[in-house]
């Protein structure tokens, strides 16, 4: 039980970061999620429950505790505001300049999506993740979930154009 929970942590948390980070916008709150997230499937498994799968898991806690807080503070971020706390986009890089120009648009138009659309691209093309196990942590159908990431796109590609 807690080799599966300790390999679990080693295998996820940096996904889960990641996740909690685009979602909440501040590391700090991000690093706490990513805390609360383990501290509630500790307490999952040593209440005698098991994981199958620990990453569709591990997402769905985060998901919630995520929604959770949204619920508690209504508050609007903006990525000005995110470099104005202390986030880092990186340095600058001649080589690199218009991957990272694309980069901030992308992700300016990700945050334009709805809910739904951006957490479903997010998770298939950032964090990789299967529209089967999209389907478990968001707790909806894999259709629905390939709906969404296809309409996600389209909508993503019409914001990139304009």
């Amino acid at each position: 039980m807690e080799k599966e929970f300790l390999e679990a942590y080693e295998a996820h948390a940096d996904a889960i970061f990641r996740y909690c980070l685009v979602r909440v916008y501040e590391r700090e709150r991000a690093r706490d999620l990513v805390q609360d997230v383990f501290v509630k499937a500790w307490n999952y498994i040593r209440s005698g429950h098991s994981v199958e799968k620990w990453k569709p898991f591990l997402f769905r806690i985060a998901t919630n505790l995520i929604i959770d807080g949204a619920r508690k503070k209504k508050e609007i971020v903006s990525l000005d505001i995110m470099q104005e706390s202390g986030f880092d986009f990186g340095k600058d890089d001649r080589k690199h300049i218009d991957n990272w120009l694309d980069g901030q648009k992308a992700i300016d138009a990700l945050g334009k999506l709805e809910d739904a659309y951006r957490d479903a691209v997010y998770m298939r093309y950032v964090e990789d993740l299967s529209p089967k196990e999209i389907a478990a942590i968001s707790g909806v159908s894999e259709n629905l979930i390939s709906v969404r990431i296809h309409r996600g796109l389209y909508k993503l590609k019409k914001l990139l154009k304009r």
